[in-house]
């Protein structure tokens, strides 16, 4: 894999909004009727995802349809990472179909050939980190899971030059140690390790379900859980802290927009 293909840099929109979604999670019809309800328009807008947007729900194939959309930019998650190393050719790992299908991606065998390629072109594609420059000048990114550095750069660095099994790749997909020690201050505990990162004005991730969309530092935390009980999907507008929770289950709370703010 080559080193564009790690990281992709986005240029500032000068036309319209950035939004970042959480982990989606095959429910792409919650999505689409939260867009609406922002008012987000393709022709102006962007939206950036944070990854997973398969599995655990009810419409994982019509990830092909926003992948191919110009106004979606999206980076993997642990679970477009299951699908390629069970069925992508990337990594041939032993048992690989087993823990995704364990893990949601059952959904597979339904499929047809057609429609399983449509996907694993364009997820094989997917970069490991998003890099935006913001219309003011400030730089945000997104990683799924984790950064394996406190420095976005030297992050940056270290996706651009580790080989195919590189620790540093695995981090940014699979780690839970950030927000491991995130989690340990929502519960009044000290956190065992700094959790913002320096050298960028924000830092999206998702991957692990919080309670409530979570703020601290220059850290944001998207991934309501919307597959769970009471899940929700949230979206952030990339250049402030403007949120809003759009509820999964007709019986929660319609939308929220209170981040859950941790000194």
């Amino acid at each position: 894999m080559q080193s564009f293909e790690r990281i992709q840099r986005l240029s500032p929109n000068t036309r319209g909004e950035d939004y970042v979604v959480g982990d989606i999670h095959g429910h792409f019809g919650l999505l689409e009727s939260a867009l609406s309800r922002l008012g987000f328009d393709p022709e102006r807008d962007r939206l950036l995802s944070v990854g997973d947007l398969i599995d655990r729900g009810p419409e994982s194939p019509r990830a092909a349809d926003f992948l191919i959309q110009p106004w979606f930019f999206a980076i993997r998650g642990n679970h477009e990472q299951m699908m390629l190393d069970a069925v992508g050719g990337e990594r041939h790992d032993p048992g690989a179909r087993a823990l995704w299908y364990h893990n949601g991606g059952a959904w597979f065998e339904h499929i047809a050939d057609a429609q399983a390629g449509a996907l694993l072109a364009p997820i094989g594609r997917l970069p490991y980190a998003l890099a935006v420059e913001l219309a003011d000048g400030r730089q945000i990114g997104l990683v799924h899971a984790d950064v394996p550095f406190a420095s976005w750069p030297a992050t940056m660095a270290a996706l651009v030059d580790a080989d195919e099994r590189d620790a540093v790749l695995d981090h940014a997909v699979w780690s839970r140690e950030r927000a491991g020690a995130l989690q340990a201050r929502l519960d009044g505990h000290r956190a065992r390790m700094e959790i913002g990162v320096t050298g960028v004005d924000r830092v999206f991730f998702g991957h692990t379900p919080m309670p409530a969309a979570v703020a601290h530092a220059n850290t944001r935390w998207l991934d309501t859980g919307v597959f769970l009980p009471r899940g929700r999907l949230s979206i952030a507008a990339a250049g402030d802290d403007t949120l809003w929770s759009f509820a999964a289950d007709d019986n929660e709370p319609d939308i929220v927009h209170d981040w859950r703010v941790v000194d």
